[in-house]
């Protein structure tokens, strides 16, 4: 056993310097795991999941206005104006959740994601149009479950999107600080 550890000792002097130091590639843990989850009879436990803290949030201010509308529906059944301050705390809610993505993505914007950047936001330009026609829809026929889902659907699109974004970004700077790092010779 010690005339192994000894050859073991002597091959790690001999060795010294010569060890890969680099660092992975971004996304190298999750490819990993995919690999891994992917052969038979393995099934290991992935990285987490960056979770969001948004949609535990918009999801708490969903059933609220629900709760808040039914309450007024059933109450006071065929008076829409009692339900409106419930629909305007809900979209002063979404509408402060996306302007903070918003305000994220602009400080992250760069030549490299710029392009990324102006095609999300002809998507929530579209977004936000399909959202005022539900507005029209919501004062033309009261407030009905189906348009005041569909208005909590938009907005929530619309942070999904948002946060879709800000995800790419990050990988590109990821992307552009692997790709900085790594030697001359070999990109």
């Amino acid at each position: 056993m010690d005339l192994r550890k000894d050859n073991i000792d002597r091959l790690f002097k001999q060795l010294q310097g010569q060890f890969d130091t680099e660092e992975p590639l971004a996304g190298h843990e999750e490819r990993f795991f995919e690999r891994l989850n992917a052969q038979p009879a393995t099934k290991v436990i992935g990285v987490p999941k960056r979770r969001s803290w948004w949609k535990p949030l918009s999801i708490a201010a969903s059933l609220t206005l629900l709760l808040a509308l039914g309450y007024g529906v059933l109450m006071n059944p065929g008076t829409p104006a009692n339900v409106a301050p419930e629909v305007e705390k809900t979209q002063f809610y979404f509408a402060s959740l996306i302007d903070r993505e918003l305000e994220k993505i602009n400080n992250e914007v760069t030549p490299e994601t710029q392009q990324l950047v102006d095609d999300a936001m002809l998507q929530i330009q579209k977004l936000d149009n399909n959202y005022k026609k539900l507005e029209q829809d919501l004062e033309e026929n009261g407030n009905t479950k189906k348009i005041l889902h569909a208005m909590i659907t938009n907005f929530q699109t619309r942070i999904d999107l948002l946060q879709d974004v800000l995800n790419q970004i990050e990988e590109v700077k990821q992307l552009k600080e692997s790709q900085n790092k790594m030697p001359v010779n070999q990109i």
